[in-house]
């Protein structure tokens, strides 16, 4: 990718090579932002989390 040029050329005759590309790509871009954070939960979240969890692991 280049400034002029934003996007990749993803060969895809060899899917676990494109694959690798991709994840490698997004890898890439993901890690370099800095100023990501977790958005924090409201309380009624925080005090049912266990709750959601065991749902979860029932389905």
């Amino acid at each position: 990718s280049k400034p002029h040029a934003p996007w990749y050329a993803i060969p895809a005759d060899d899917k676990p090579t494109a694959r690798y590309l991709v994840a490698k790509i997004l890898y890439e871009t993901l890690t370099s932002y800095s100023d990501i954070q977790e958005p924090e939960l409201d309380e009624e979240v925080k005090a049912n989390i266990d709750l959601y969890k065991q749902q979860l692991k029932n389905e």
